[in-house]
Parts: C-alpha cells; structure tokens; sequence
C-alpha cells in the first residue's frame, strides 16, 4: 500500500512535534480511518521529510548566526539508553538543534554556529560560551535565583535581598520603555542603577563577611569558595553582561526564551 502526503505528513508532525512514539503514531489512523500502518513506514517518511528540509534548515542556521540577539541553552535528554545533551541557539521566531555526546566546548564548536556568530548571545554565564569572540548578555533569573538561595539560607546576607530588589527594579524599568518605543533608558536612570548595583556589591564583599578563603599552607589546586563569594565574583567580574538589557533593548533579561524551546 502506499500513503499520500496528507497522510505521511501527519505521521511526521506526531512523532517530531507532538513527540509520539513511533507505535503509539502508528495506531492513530489505524484506529481513526483504519489504515494500517507500520512504525517503519513512519520512520522512512521523517527522513524524506528530514531530507525535503535541509535547505531550510541550513537557512536558518545562516539567519541566526546574522541575528542581532539570540539565545543558547541546553538540556540532558536519553538517547539509545544514554545521556546526550540537546543545544539550542534560537531568537523569538528561528531555532537551532543540536544533539550531542558532549555538554560543553566540543559540542558547541560541532554545532558550528557560535564560531560565526557576531550579535549579542544571551547565556547563564556558561564558560563554553564566553569563549566566543562575541558580546554577550548573562541570565538574570538564573541570578536572582542564587540570590533568593543566599537570602533564603543566610539572614546575615541582606545585600542578596538588596540585589533582587534591584535586578527587578531595572527589569520593570526596561518594560516600561519598551512599552512606550523607546530606543533606550535615561543616561541618568542607568548610571543610577550602575552605581547602586556596584555599592551592593562592595558592602557585600566589606560587610556581609564574604571575603575570599584564602588557600591553607601545603594545599595545591583552586580554593573552593563560597557560593556567595562566587556570586559576588561573577557579578562584580561581569558587570556589563549581567546589565547588557539596561543599554541595549533590544537585549532581554534572561534566556527564557531558550528554556521555552528547549
């Protein structure tokens, strides 16, 4: 027997979008119009479907490494019984994806979009991906989430509360903007908030007690630090990425939008 396109069509929109298996798609028309068909015939029209869009997947590839702003992410998935990670690099209308064996520098360079691309990649400050010659914009939910951790676990740390509050203040005052078409904020709100943001910072290092360890006589390798210290590290190293959508709208403040697809 053969199928029409309506037909295999729907077969690949089940088992690739609404992520069936391959047995359970197969009984959908069986049991719907009573056509018999097997998890094979449905595994061939994905890869017809698979070879009908390499030029739009290559498109897209191309689009978003000229995009102005886009997003990376990825998640563990289950692959044959093993654990390889599904990367992501994606604006609000195009999507990359990307399996792979390996989670950090090799997969990233195997995708080989991060090695062209040239705009602003918006990231949860991943080592693997700073690597690259672009700018870059870090994850601010994924901030405020440490800081409610450290405002949650130590009472003594007020400036993790005084940094939420902050992170949140600027968020809505980007929304605002954005809301009214505006190219950017006030030079004076975002120096405001820079200063505010650099003064938290120093009491927290000063007067929360979140000096560095320092390393112990004899020992070798890196000092393991505090996740406050960490934290304190990272937003006073990275200032300028982790508020990049205070000067540029166009720059949003985290990478959810890499979640949602991913």
């Amino acid at each position: 027997m053969q199928y029409g396109p309506g037909v295999l069509a729907f077969a690949v929109y089940m088992t690739q979008y609404q992520l069936l298996p391959y047995q359970r798609t197969a009984g959908v028309p069986n049991e719907l119009a009573g056509l018999g068909i097997s998890p094979g015939t449905l595994q061939r029209a994905v890869r017809v479907a698979a070879t009908c869009l390499e030029a739009t997947v290559n498109a897209i590839r191309r689009a978003l490494i000229a995009a102005p702003v886009a997003h990376a992410g990825e998640t563990g998935r289950c692959v044959n019984g093993n654990l390889y990670w599904l990367h992501v690099l994606n604006t609000d209308r195009l999507t990359a994806y990307f399996p792979h064996p390996k989670h950090g520098a090799e997969a990233l360079d195997a995708f080989g979009l991060l090695t062209l691309f040239a705009g602003i990649l918006v990231h949860s400050h991943w080592s693997a991906c700073q690597r690259y010659p672009c700018w870059h914009a870090f994850c601010n939910t994924h901030h405020l989430r440490e800081l409610t951790a450290i405002a949650e676990r130590s009472p003594s740390q007020p400036w993790a509360t005084d940094m939420i509050a902050l992170l949140c203040q600027a968020n809505a005052l980007v929304s605002e903007a954005q809301a009214q078409d505006l190219k950017a904020l006030l030079t004076g709100d975002v120096e405001r908030l820079r200063t505010r943001y650099d003064t938290i910072l120093i009491e927290a290092k000063a007067k929360a007690g979140n000096p560095p360890r320092p390393r112990r006589p004899g020992t070798r390798g890196q000092v393991k630090q505090s996740p406050a210290c960490n934290l304190i590290r990272q937003l006073r190293e990275h200032r300028n990425e982790v508020l990049r959508f205070l000067t540029d709208l166009h720059v949003p403040f985290d990478k959810n939008q890499a979640e949602r697809n991913l």
